[in-house]
């Protein structure tokens, strides 16, 4: 049974993304021709869009700048239907900007991002929040500073409210407190999990034991064109990557985290809403855009339909 309030706050990025694609593979050190373009990004913000499509209530909180490009991206999120109630203007600091350089098959080359804005978003945010904390998954990103993170993690041991984070970078992922109890689900790469365990050989069913014995409820470590893990208290499954043709890898982490929240929200269990969301992350990597437009359920589920016979295997923990 879907839960009574079915509704996510998303906290975190909000930025305009810049990619620049490169006509023939990239050579440093010299100019290289690209084609470009322009749009709206963020992980929490890109997150909070796929949820929208998804059918599911959603809020962000978020800062931009009080500049064209932060008045146009809280306008897009108001024509997506998203509640901006919680996202600020800073006086300070110009809106957030990612820059995708690409290689010609659409994998990531290169990323730079002027994310400093978002060291902005205080504790005092989180306090304005509350009444809106609570129903529902909250999803935060790293982008939030180490402070606000671990009030967040305490708002969560207090009020027992569904938290999931995503790691976003390896910098990033160093932020979060040692004791993740409190974090209902994990959301992290490899790297970024190795870095935060200090453990660099540690291998992914490893690596998803050791986030499980910090605390955290349920991890989701990625594991590129190899799948991922998804541990629980039941056990780990490791997960086959969906079969896909890359267009623009750019966005594909914000939908699995996206649909997978949204699975959860519908009583999911942890593998059929990984599941859905890794549908939702090759959906992704094979549009040009970093969030697809005719995202939607039925889009996901007819598209698992067509590509079924792709099975996991469950371990015991």
């Amino acid at each position: 049974m879907e839960r009574e309030t079915s509704r996510v706050v998303c906290i975190g990025g909000a930025a305009i993304d810049r990619k620049y694609r490169a006509l023939t593979t990239i050579r440093p050190g010299t100019s290289n021709p690209v084609t470009s373009e322009r749009s709206f990004g963020g992980v929490a913000r890109n997150v909070a869009e796929n949820i929208a499509r998804l059918g599911i209530d959603v809020s962000l909180a978020s800062i931009v700048g009080d500049d064209d490009n932060g008045r146009a991206l809280v306008g897009d999120l108001t024509r997506l239907g998203i509640d901006t109630r919680h996202v600020t203007l800073s006086g300070v600091h110009a809106t957030a900007e990612y820059v995708a350089v690409l290689q010609p098959d659409g994998e990531l080359a290169v990323g730079l991002a002027n994310m400093t804005i978002f060291d902005e978003i205080s504790p005092a945010l989180l306090r304005g929040m509350e009444p809106d904390l609570g129903s529902g998954w909250i999803f935060a990103d790293c982008n939030l500073p180490p402070e606000t993170l671990h009030d967040l993690i305490g708002l969560a041991r207090q009020r027992a409210f569904m938290l999931a984070f995503d790691a976003v970078s390896t910098p990033k992922v160093m932020r979060l407190p040692r004791d993740l109890t409190g974090v209902g689900m994990f959301f992290l790469n490899l790297d970024e999990a190795r870095t935060y365990l200090d453990r660099p050989e540690i291998s992914p069913q490893a690596a998803a034991e050791a986030l499980l014995a910090r605390g955290a409820e349920q991890v989701i470590l990625t594991l590129g064109d190899k799948g991922l893990v998804a541990a629980d208290s039941f056990g780990i499954a490791t997960i086959a990557a969906f079969k896909a043709e890359i267009v623009d890898a750019t966005g594909a982490g914000d939908a699995l985290i996206a649909a997978t929240l949204v699975a959860m929200l519908k009583d999911a269990s942890l593998i059929e809403a990984v599941r859905l969301g890794r549908v939702a992350a090759a959906l992704t990597v094979e549009s040009p855009v970093s969030v697809r437009p005719d995202l939607s359920l039925a889009l996901l589920e007819s598209t698992w339909s067509l590509r079924a016979g792709q099975t996991f295997k469950r371990e015991p923990s």
